[in-house]
Formats: C-alpha cells, structure tokens, sequence
C-alpha cells in the first residue's frame, strides 16, 4: 500500500516538473522567435534604408548633372555667381568662379553645381551630390564684317539710303571705341548704290556668294538657339520702358512675326520674322532678322544681320534708310548675346 502510494507520488513529481519544463521550452521558443523576428525587421529595414540611400543619392548626381547642363543651355550675357533650379523631386544650386582669360574675349570657367534631395522621412537628411565643368565664355561672339548684311542676292541703296562701315567712334568714347573700319555692305550677288559716297567703309562691299550659311558660319551668329521660343531672353514680343532701365543697359529683345514699327531703343533685337521698319524706327545696338522686307525707313547705329534663312524674302532689298558703324553700341550689345559652351568630357563628380 506505502509503496503504491509512494509510486503515484513520484509520478505526480514527474509530470509537475515535465510542465514546467515544456513551459521554460515554449517560452525560450517565443523568445528566439521575438529576437528573430525583430533581426529580420532591422535586416530588411536597414536594406530598404539603404536602398532609399542609394536612390536618392543616384537621383541627387541626376540633378546636380541637370542643374549645371541647364545653366550652360541657357545664360546668356553677365555670368550671375550663383543660379538655382529647382530639377524633379531635387534642387540644383549652381555656381561660377573664372579661371583665366585666354583673350579679350574668351575666358575659361569653372562651374559647379550641388544638388540636395530630400527624403519627407528623414528631412534633416538629405542626399546630397555635387559635379563640377569646365566651359568657355564667349564674351563677345558676334564678329563685326559689316555695318549691313544681308543674305539677299542684291541690296539696292538707293532714294537717300546711307550705309557706312566706318566706326562713327573714338577709343575715349567706351572701352570698344578703337575698333577698325569695317565693310560697309555685304550681299549674295551685288551692292549696288545711286552714287558712291552711298556706301562707305573699307571695304565700301563685298560679295558672300554663300549665302546665309557663310554669313551665320562667318559672324559666330548662334540663330538656331536665339531663335527659339523655349530660349529664355530678357523680353518677349514687347519693348521694355528705357526708362526704367540703367544708361548702360542693352538688352535681349525677341520678336516673332513681323516686325514693322517705328520704335527707339537700344540693345539687340531679334527678329524671328520679318524686319520692316517706319520712318521713326531708331536703334543703338544689333538688329538681328529672320528675313528682311525693303527697309525703307528709319536709322541703326550699329548692325543689321538679316536673311537669315535662305532664302530671304525678297531676292533684291531696297535699302532707304541710314546704317552707320558705331562700335561703342554694337560693343556693348554683342555683351548681351556672350554664351557658355561646355568643355567635351569635363563633368565629373566632386566630393
């Protein structure tokens, strides 16, 4: 009977301690399972963190490289310190710093442009990346051949009509007033005049047999990119009040269609159209025309580029009006189309 007793005893014993050790087993097992589970989540978070990293790091180079792309595309005259751009989901903060002077009007530059893009979970992190160029600085592209160019087979200077290519300036007069005589006229065919005194400068003409392709080639005239509407100039089919403007202003002005008007300014005009101008048309600087109608009328102290694209509308200009050489203006305004042209292979990231 003690013995029976004892037995069932000893049993109770055995399967108490077998439950708590099942216990401590499963509750070791939740555990490794917790610290498992929470391994994988710092694991997969930590990849996914980093993959984010990556990505907005790829996407800041992305921007940085738009950035400082964009900015050689599109400036045009005075080179600013710094330009932001605001690229996709990132900004671009591009800057400038001159090398050397190669000439008078060439100058080399370095440009760089760092790009931030920021993560809505992590704002006080951004990526950040930065690349850097090396271009050049036309400060003065357009050549001077001839106070009149037109890619017209004849332009007739006839009924009062004056062209002159002598510089009407002094050196003391501005910083470009030493210039040299330059031609008077240049067209396809001939240059004809009632009397010779019509057409004045050294030479008084010349003949460019080929046509607006010499011209554009010969004068460095960038007419694709400044006859573009997507290209950003100062003003667009308005004149500005030069009033309001400082003395030493020449501006940027495009108009599209044609232009015929008796306005007074100053600067370069760009005329994506045709260029006939009224009696009171008077203009400091460059005039720039797609193709140009008989001028019949009006005074440029400076240059008129026109017959742009072959052919030019009319085969034979009337020309009625006055054009003499100032170089202080066209000095000025060539200023205003000075242009960025990128390195080849000179964008490379900096840290």
């Amino acid at each position: 009977m003690m013995d029976r007793r004892m037995t069932d005893s000893r049993a109770a014993g055995y399967r108490h301690e077998d439950g708590g050790f099942v216990l401590a087993f499963v509750v070791f097992m939740l555990f490794a399972i917790s610290v498992a589970g929470l391994t994988g989540y710092i694991v997969v978070s930590a990849e996914s963190t980093m993959a984010k990293g990556s990505s907005d790091g790829s996407e800041a180079l992305t921007v940085a490289r738009a950035g400082l792309e964009r900015f050689v595309a599109e400036q045009v005259g005075a080179l600013p310190d710094t330009m932001s751009y605001a690229v996709g989901s990132g900004v671009a903060v591009v800057t400038t710093s001159k090398l050397f002077e190669r000439d008078s009007v060439t100058h080399v530059y370095r440009i760089r442009s760092e790009a931030t893009v920021t993560d809505i979970f992590s704002p006080n992190t951004p990526a950040r990346r930065a690349v850097t160029g090396y271009a050049t600085y036309h400060l003065r592209p357009l050549a001077h051949h001839a106070a009149v160019m037109i890619g017209a087979d004849v332009i007739d200077v006839d009924n009062g009509g004056r062209i002159d290519g002598r510089n009407a300036n002094l050196p003391i007069d501005c910083p470009g007033g030493n210039a040299t005589n330059i031609t008077g006229a240049i067209a396809a065919v001939s240059v004809l005049a009632d009397a010779p005194p019509d057409v004045r400068g050294r030479p008084a003409s010349e003949i460019w047999s080929g046509g607006s392709s010499e011209m554009l080639d010969s004068v460095g005239l960038r007419w694709d990119v400044l006859s573009d509407p997507d290209f950003p100039v100062e003003f667009e089919n308005v004149m500005p009040d030069f009033g309001t403007l400082p003395a030493d202003s020449f501006p940027l002005i495009r108009y599209t269609g044609w232009m015929s008007s008796g306005v007074t300014g100053r600067g370069v005009l760009i005329v994506n159209g045709v260029f006939d101008p009224w009696s009171s048309f008077s203009w400091d600087g460059i005039v720039i025309a797609k193709h140009v109608d008989d001028v019949l009328q009006g005074d440029i102290d400076g240059l008129l580029i026109g017959g742009i694209e072959d052919p030019n509308m009319y085969s034979t200009v009337d020309f009625q009006a006055n054009a003499t050489y100032y170089a202080c203006n066209v000095y000025a305004a060539n200023e205003s189309l000075a242009y960025l042209e990128l390195m080849p292979s000179t964008i490379h990231e900096v840290f």
